[in-house]
């Protein structure tokens, strides 16, 4: 998902600066998570919850898998015995072992919703923490167990120099205090003894818990690479003073490289290197006091990678049964494809947050139009544009002839007010879902009308002998095709003939009727070509259909950096053929942010500050032969967009946006104003200093497109950022990214 920048006749172009990472492994590459493992022991109930409480249950479910299973501990404890670790890293080593933390990057990432990677990134897990932290508005405890081995010197690092960030993302959620107390475990060689409560009342305070943070320091895990996870957990569950009140909410967080012993396990030169709890009796203990907990499996530094990989599996089985037995999550970063997703999203520049009210179904329906009434200024009438070509053969390749024939229809249609077009993408999809369900070329119009829910598909074919093509419009009620026409040349008016024509042979269709009116004040614009030159208004449609394209994509997949290139070029041979052509010069401009956009996501800060010059200059020559342009929906938006990007005056800016909002304009032009508004009232675009901002308009405006443009990519998008419960019908997470701050900022 991106948030918009540029539009062009309802061509919603939108950029990437809160999505996903650009290298998040794609559907191939995911390996698959790793299901509960079956308990190897009979796991008896605790007889009571003091310091003798170690009956595990020793008999045996399935002898030969526990034999196993302790084989496999002792050959991972013989390759590697941990041995004291060296002095304590300095605040400056951290900040250098941090950055190669996962597990810091988890903590700073998936309480987020602008940073957390995408659920498809995160194995087969069915649930994100961001859903664990939507679930009510109660007091929030939360105990985070450590292991603190010197394998996790890493980590250690990371989570000191990440609880604070974690801390703070959860507390947006609630109105009511999160409270954190601190454990950490090791083993029975450690200096500090096995079980350290390092802060053993929930606090807020932030002194107390830097302080108690401070002390998570790595230690010896002799006597083996096994840890005594189990007595961590027990320890936090019995001995923390959590509060007996069910409505304040309970987490475990907890992070180990390592398992607890297995169950038979015994050493007779460290007898105290067992196993205390079985599974059954912590999830017991936990779930009498209503206590979620939720595991982050980490990875394991130093010389132990062998006994990691050895290990890793029973160390996965004990966190999964905490996790599914107390309702709880499990984040798996031994996975590298779950790693890689976790570190990139946290590489992601930071954004602002500004505070909003929720958004409640109440404030939408207020404010939604009723878009069926055709006595109504409010009405619209929908269509998809197919390229001209059959079915069987239809390519999206921007600068195909038939392809190019169907973005000059679309844009067209798309500049009349009233008219709402679905998006290539979009129409791609179903025409490929239609293919495969074998729907003959009579039937697949309907269908693809049905499934798009517009109420015409626009559809012909070329004619290359007769330097003629052929289009019509199909009705979604019976599929049926309205009077089709045959044109010479390029499409220029090909948007206000087909609706003539099919008005003409349908009088009482009140759709048809109503985008005859609203087509009369523009009709010389439907009329008039990008571009008087045949091979300069190739390039300009070439330039806009791969724009749109592109930005259906990740930002910096193969297919995204594929055509905005695609778009780059097509513009600059527009731009060189014909240099007072104002939307050459636009779509440029819509160019450079998208690159500009993504060096900044790469951290590459001076080369995004010299594209973000060049998009200025590219807007400002397109605003000084703004008069080439015959639709006055866009000139409007150039002038709105260099008042806000490069004359900076955004009082101006909001004057001009806030014209295009108005219900006589075209679809595309009410949303992107909304859109850009609800920014500029939030604080973003750099306005943050300026009178101009409003949070209560800011929210009006996020309401309007919430409401009246429900599947456009920008309500989507406000429902992720935003954190929309669909049982509650509101949102969970109050504030507002300023996502567009931090790359507004590197003007020269």
């Amino acid at each position: 998902m991106r948030s918009p920048m540029f539009s062009l006749f309802g061509l919603a172009l939108i950029t990437c600066i809160a999505c996903s990472p650009p290298s998040s492994p794609s559907e191939s590459s995911r390996q698959p998570e790793a299901q509960p493992v079956v308990a190897s022991v009979v796991e008896a109930e605790p007889r009571n919850e003091q310091g003798t409480e170690t009956q595990q249950g020793t008999e045996t479910q399935q002898g030969t898998e526990t034999q196993q299973a302790a084989e496999t501990q002792q050959a991972a404890d013989a390759k590697t015995e941990e041995t004291p670790a060296a002095a304590p890293p300095t605040p400056t080593a951290d900040a250098r072992v941090e950055a190669k933390s996962p597990a810091a990057s988890a903590m700073s990432t998936v309480f987020s919703p602008t940073r957390a990677p995408k659920r498809k990134t995160m194995g087969l897990l069915q649930r994100s923490f961001l859903d664990l932290a939507d679930q009510g508005e109660q007091e929030l405890e939360i105990a985070i167990v450590v292991d603190g081995t010197d394998s996790m010197t890493t980590e250690l690092a990371g989570v000191r120099r990440s609880i604070h960030q974690m801390l703070a993302d959860l507390q947006r959620y609630r109105d009511n205090e999160v409270r954190v107390a601190l454990v950490v475990y090791r083993d029975v060689g450690s200096p500090s003894g096995e079980v350290s409560i390092l802060l053993d009342k929930f606090t807020t305070d932030e002194d107390a818990i830097e302080n108690a943070v401070q002390k998570l320091q790595p230690e010896s895990g002799a006597p083996f690479f096994h840890e005594l996870t189990d007595e961590g957990v027990h320890r936090s569950i019995k001995d923390l003073p959590w509060t007996d009140d069910n409505q304040v909410t309970k987490w475990i967080i907890l992070f180990g490289d390592a398992p607890p012993y297995s169950p038979n396990y015994a050493d007779e030169d460290h007898p105290a290197a067992r196993r205390r709890y079985a599974d059954s009796i912590l999830v017991s203990m936990a779930k009498r006091k209503n206590i979620r907990i939720n595991c982050v499996l980490c990875t394991s530094g130093g010389n132990v990678s062998e006994s990691y990989q050895q290990s890793v599996d029973q160390t996965r089985a004990f966190m999964n049964a905490m996790a599914a037995g107390t309702d709880g999550l499990m984040l798996d970063l031994s996975y590298e494809a779950i790693r890689t997703a976790i570190i990139d999203a946290a590489n992601q520049p930071k954004v602002g947050l500004a505070k909003m009210e929720p958004i409640t179904r109440i404030d939408i329906a207020s404010v939604r139009r009723d878009q069926t009434d055709t006595t109504s200024d409010t009405r619209t009438v929908s269509l998809a544009v197919v390229p001209h070509m059959p079915l069987a053969q239809i390519t999206f390749a921007a600068n195909h002839p038939a392809v190019r024939v169907s973005t000059a229809i679309r844009t067209k249609l798309a500049s009349i007010p009233g008219v709402r077009i679905a998006s290539p993408r979009d129409i791609k999809e179903q025409l490929r879902r239609l293919r495969a369900e074998g729907i003959s070329p009579d039937q697949a119009m309907r269908g693809l009308a049905g499934r798009l829910g517009v109420d015409f598909v626009v559809w012909g074919k070329l004619v290359p002998e007769q330097a003629t093509y052929q289009t019509a419009a199909y009705r979604r009620e019976d599929g049926k095709q309205i009077l089709p026409i045959s044109l010479a040349d390029h499409p220029n008016d090909t948007a206000f003939a087909l609706v003539q024509a099919s008005a003409k042979s349908r009088p009482d269709d009140q759709a048809l009727a109503y985008l005859i009116k609203n087509m009369e004040s523009i009709q010389s614009a439907l009329k008039t070509p990008l571009s008087a030159s045949e091979s300069t208004n190739d390039n300009l449609l070439t330039a806009m259909e791969a724009l749109e394209q592109a930005l259906a994509f990740e930002s910096g997949s193969d297919e995204s950096v594929d055509l905005l290139e695609t778009a780059d070029q097509a513009s600059k041979n527009a731009r060189t053929a014909e240099p007072t052509n104002a939307i050459a010069h636009w779509l440029q401009a819509n160019v450079l942010y998208n690159q500009a956009s993504r060096l900044y996501a790469l951290g590459d800060n001076e080369a995004a500050k010299q594209k973000m010059n060049e998009m200025r200059a590219s807007l400002s020559e397109a605003l000084k032969h703004r008069q080439t342009i015959a639709t006055k929906s866009l000139v409007t938006e150039i002038e709105a967009d260099y008042y806000l990007l490069v004359a900076r005056d955004a009082a101006k800016a909001v004057e001009r946006y806030t014209a295009m909002t108005s219900l006589d304009q075209p679809q595309s032009s009410q949303l992107r104003g909304h859109w850009m508004l609800s920014g500029i009232r939030a604080g973003d675009w750099g306005t943050a200093e300026q009178s101009v901002v409003d949070p209560a308009e800011s929210r009006r405006h996020l309401i309007e497109i919430m409401a009246n443009w429900p599947d456009s990519p920008e309500a989507k998008l406000l429902k992720q950022w935003m954190r929309w419960d669909e049982r509650s019908e509101q949102t969970q997470f109050n504030y507002l990214p300023t996502v567009n701050l931090g790359l507004t900022g590197t003007a020269s």
